[in-house]
């Protein structure tokens, strides 16, 4: 085996998606050119499935001062299709397949004049409290948030 820690993560995704199915994969890295907490993703060729790739961002977003949704991006480049997200996108069917980065720069939050402000252990344990609370958000029986979140990414993507 050449790789294996990517062989032992592809046998867990196997098993899991073989006893009850994996909902949701998010692997976290540490951005050392872009400023700010945001996420890429991956973008079906399926205008319906669109938004659904996009609402988990987004409801974190809705809830962190920290995270930037302006700054995610779910276009699959060429150099980017060995990547966990896409592989786990593509070879397993995990439609939320996602990398969560958090600039080792600190943040900026759209204001590149602005110096930027270094995160705290506070600030990555708030945002590890925040996506926990999205991932309750997308499955929570009621949709209350999840609903919303998707009409206004309708509104935000009029073209998806």
């Amino acid at each position: 085996i050449l790789h294996p820690t990517i062989h032992a993560c592809k046998q867990m995704l196997r098993y899991l998606k073989s006893q009850r199915g994996v909902s949701i994969y998010c692997d976290m890295h540490g951005h050392s050119k872009k400023t700010n907490m945001f996420m890429y993703g991956c973008t079906s060729r399926s205008p319906t499935m669109r938004l659904k790739e996009r609402v988990f961002p987004y409801l974190i977003h809705s809830e962190s001062l920290l995270f930037s949704y302006d700054d995610c991006n779910f276009k699959v480049q060429r150099c980017k299709e060995s990547t966990a997200r896409v592989v786990v996108w593509r070879e397993f069917q995990v439609l939320n397949s996602y990398t969560l980065e958090m600039s080792l720069g600190g943040g900026d939050f759209g204001e590149p004049e602005a110096d930027p402000f270094h995160f705290t252990v506070a600030d990555y344990m708030a945002m590890g409290r925040t996506f926990c609370e999205g991932i309750l958000d997308m499955y929570d029986p009621s949709r209350v948030r999840l609903d919303a979140a998707l009409k206004e990414l309708e509104l935000l993507h009029p073209e998806v």
